[in-house]
């Protein structure tokens, strides 16, 4: 039976397997499998722990505890990263990556960085050898255990200096108990594991301890490991006395402040991130810049139009840190319940004379605040945003603010003649075609040669309906996947943000909505990937324009080159190209196709349609 997933345990194979001992199967049965061994590897990995706390804001030494303005947060750093969110257990759900893709690095002097972890451990330790076959009594759904040995029985003790920031999880299948069949093995490839193979359906799991804790080389430590019938926790002792004789069940780990249950690990790692920071700085400038300039009589009002952020607190922060005077009314509009029951309190918990900081869950409440305030309309309301949406799935899924901004200009227009969006003002999306080395075995034909068995009926079957229901794109962490540019990228859509009536539709907002990938080489094609950018600050010529790209390459992509994706925060859009448009293996005469890519977008719904055409007119 397959009943496993990245978990391992996380399908309810345990009471599976239970039930059938107990009531199907006899004492000599065999399963196949028949067993798993479960491993574990303790990291210091700050990017992995970016994931798990907001450690880019934190004040680490005695000075910036002393001191707010060490802080970007300033003094509203203890409103938000209050001790329940500092001493937060996390999400108890698992974190599930390809973490081959992560750079394990043996030098201790070199510090860590982003995609990178050093192991604590000389070698994985073997955690539980869960057994799926009767007798029943050796099924249990739920355990408690202290681990202080190896595998080999030596005590556990770290192997160098470091902290201990996560787990990293994974699980050997036992085939049949004469171990004549190999094992299938989760192992990423950096744990010496011979069977290790890319996997996508069974990945590796990442947890995290209640606290990271520093270790010395040669120090003892023992891993606490529980499960219930559904799911895996870990947690960490540096005091052996601490670690249980019994296998009571340890209580698992919940989130209790909110923010791990509002805000996503990935959108918790954006915020943590460089680009996050670079893009805050500059919105930041340009608040600064829109108040310090206004007229001392004028009021100027303050529309933040984005979920789980902090720019509601750094813009608080900022304006107090200049000592502007005039009254400052800040709207932080909020389209995700979660994230809004979290920050209800840090912003109730916000005290400051002049700035006046309001959660709003819909735009309706403050449209009629508008109309009927009694102290008079502002001069001036300015939109901003980041932009992002918790209910965001491609990375162009973020144009809510400016459907608040045309609902603005559409009943308000009147009553507040200056309505004036900051940022972003343009989007485009760009696209470049990239050669896979694994993603795309996800939707292509298994063909004739699986074992020996012609699967090619069900390749047909599968094909056919995965073209009427799947998205033609989809979303893919693509840092998780390698991939090799294959084209130039180009711009496939275009669309100006700053127009926003009723009379503005498509026509009048989209400047551009096709392109042309030619590709750059012989090599093989076998995807597209598509990102969006935000323009946040024009310049006095396109080439400085300003962009945010959370979803877009570290750097300038070069055709026939790696593509190094963003780590952090919103995911790509991809385009698996149907199977026989690109040959898979190169050859002299191959001459590759470009591809047409048209961008159809409806004005009403906000949804962006894909059009994919082959050219069979192209140059070699």
């Amino acid at each position: 039976a397959e009943l496993l997933d990245t978990e391992l345990i996380g399908e309810a194979c345990l009471s599976t397997y239970r039930h059938a001992a107990e009531c199907l199967l006899t004492d000599d049965a065999t399963l196949v499998p028949y067993a798993a061994d479960l491993f574990v590897q303790v990291v210091e990995s700050p990017f992995l722990w970016s994931h798990h706390c907001l450690s880019s804001y934190l004040r680490s030494d005695a000075e910036q505890r002393l001191s707010h303005s060490k802080s970007p947060l300033g003094p509203f750093h203890d409103s938000l990263l209050t001790n329940a969110v500092l001493t937060c257990s996390g999400a108890p759900s698992v974190m599930d990556i390809q973490a081959s893709e992560l750079d394990a690095l043996d030098d201790d002097t070199m510090p860590l960085g982003d995609r990178q972890l050093r192991c604590l451990l000389n070698e994985p330790v073997r955690v539980k050898r869960f057994q799926f076959g009767p007798p029943i009594n050796q099924i249990k759904l739920e355990e408690s255990l202290c681990i202080t040995s190896t595998t080999n029985g030596e005590r556990l003790v770290a192997c160098r200096n470091g902290i201990a920031h996560a787990f990293v999880v994974w699980w050997r299948l036992k085939m049949e108990p004469t171990d004549t069949v190999p094992d299938i093995s989760t192992a990423p490839n950096w744990s010496n594991d011979p069977d290790c193979t890319w996997r996508d359906h069974w990945m590796q799991a990442v947890y995290f301890p209640r606290h990271a804790i520093r270790l010395c080389k040669g120090e003892p430590f023992g891993i606490r490991f529980s499960h219930d019938s559904l799911s895996l926790w870990f947690d960490l002792t540096t005091v052996m006395d601490n670690c249980p004789t019994s296998s009571k069940l340890i209580e698992r780990p919940v989130c209790e402040c909110g923010m791990h249950y509002a805000w996503s690990r990935s959108r918790i790692a954006n915020l943590n991130s460089e680009i996050y920071r670079s893009l805050t700085e500059n919105i930041l400038e340009q608040v600064q810049s829109t108040f310090m300039t206004s007229s001392p009589e004028s009021s100027v009002d303050l529309v933040i139009v984005s979920d789980c952020t902090l720019l509601p607190l750094l813009i608080a922060s900022s304006l107090r840190s200049l000592k502007f005077e005039k009254p400052v009314s800040i709207y932080h509009l909020e389209s995700s319940p979660c994230s809004a029951r979290f920050l209800h309190p840090v912003y109730n918990s916000v005290k400051s004379k002049n700035v006046k900081l309001q959660l709003m869950e819909s735009v309706r409440p403050l449209i009629e605040e508008y109309k009927h305030r009694s102290s008079g309309p502002p001069s001036v309301v300015v939109l901003l945003a980041e932009p992002y949406a918790a209910a965001s799935i491609l990375p162009w899924d973020c144009l809510h603010f400016w459907y608040v901004y045309r609902q603005f200009q559409e009943e308000l227009s009147s009553s507040l003649p200056n309505i004036v969006l900051l940022c972003p003002t343009r989007l485009r999306i760009l696209a470049v075609l990239v050669e896979f080395v694994d993603l795309w075995k996800i939707r292509a034909p298994v063909g004739r040669t699986c074992e020996q068995f012609d699967l090619t009926a069900f390749d047909h079957l599968v094909q056919k309906a995965m073209l009427k229901t799947d998205a033609l794109v989809e979303p893919q962490p693509l840092w998780e996947y390698p991939s090799w540019a294959r084209s130039s990228p180009i711009v496939v859509f275009n669309m100006n943000l700053n127009y926003a009536s009723k009379s503005d539709t498509a026509y009048t907002l989209v400047t551009l909505s096709q392109g042309t990938l030619r590709p750059s080489s012989r090599q093989s094609v076998n995807g597209i990937a598509l990102w969006a950018e935000w323009l946040v600050q024009p310049g006095d010529c396109d080439a400085n324009h300003t962009w945010y790209a959370p979803a877009g390459p570290c750097s300038p992509i070069v055709p026939d080159a790696r593509i190094h994706w963003s780590s952090a925060g919103a995911q790509q859009g991809v385009m698996l190209v149907p199977d026989g448009w690109f040959p898979v293996i190169p050859n002299e005469s191959t001459v590759f196709p470009s591809v047409s890519l048209s961008v159809d977008w409806d004005c009403e719904t906000g949804e962006h349609k894909f059009t994919l055409e082959v050219l069979e007119d192209n140059p070699s």
